[in-house]
């Protein structure tokens, strides 16, 4: 039932119509300061993150029950070539499955750009909708059956943190991170050396490079349609290179 992908995380944050000072124009009651201060203090204190309008259609068009993991992996890469197709953001997409049934939880695709938002990776979105889901914090608190992410690339630095609080158990990724330096130029961030270690060493399984080939294809259809690489600061030399 799609009315279960909540697409908004009611977390908002965006700027009012009308400034702050423009509410104690003369002729301005304290009454009508007081209340515009209240709600101008409500908006600067929530922040609003959604998913492309798209997302149900895709959806629809897809199991919602998905127990192989190599079909996760390929509906997560027709999901992260969709936002590329679409225009509505970077190259990467993601999903929660049920780790056992395959039961399909949750998605996300990197909206950065259009949310303004540097957190809003695909990974990011994916979970966090999925906590939303669940109405827990920890995808692994008792009583809940285990969470595989499926990503179309490794997790950068901050998605990598967020996994291992996440709650998940395992992560099933295609793309290297080197793949998405070197093809679309984006940057991964200070990744350890030991990344894998450093899952499994939580708890959480990790089965890399699933589908590779077709998770760098996708990255260089971003490339090749034009994509835009946004906050790529890293050096030219970078560790990954």
């Amino acid at each position: 039932v799609l009315s279960v992908f909540h697409l908004e995380i009611i977390i908002h944050r965006k700027l009012p119509s009308v400034s702050p000072p423009n509410c104690f124009m003369s002729g301005t009651n304290f009454s009508e300061k007081h209340i515009f201060a209240t709600q101008y203090l409500k908006i600067m204190n929530q922040l609003n993150l959604s998913l492309p309008d798209w997302i149900n259609s895709f959806l629809n068009e897809n199991p919602k029950i998905i127990p192989d993991p190599e079909k996760q992996m390929r509906f997560v890469l027709a999901l992260t070539e969709r936002n590329i197709r679409e225009e509505t953001g970077g190259p990467f997409g993601s999903a929660v499955f049920e780790r056992d049934s395959g039961k399909l939880v949750s998605v996300g695709v990197n909206v950065v750009v259009r949310q303004n938002c540097s957190a809003a990776h695909a990974e990011m979105m994916a979970l966090m909708l999925a906590q939303k889901e669940l109405g827990h914090f920890d995808l692994g608190a008792d009583g809940f059956p285990g969470h595989r992410l499926v990503t179309s690339g490794k997790m950068c630095a901050m998605c990598l943190g967020n996994v291992c609080w996440s709650g998940v158990s395992e992560v099933l990724s295609s793309a290297e991170p080197e793949d998405v330096e070197k093809i679309a130029g984006f940057d991964e961030g200070p990744t350890p050396p030991d990344y894998n270690a450093q899952l499994e060493r939580r708890g959480i399984k990790i089965v890399p490079e699933l589908l590779r080939s077709e998770g760098r294809a996708v990255l260089q259809l971003y490339v090749d349609l034009g994509g835009k690489v946004y906050n790529a600061r890293h050096s030219q030399e970078s560790c990954l290179t």
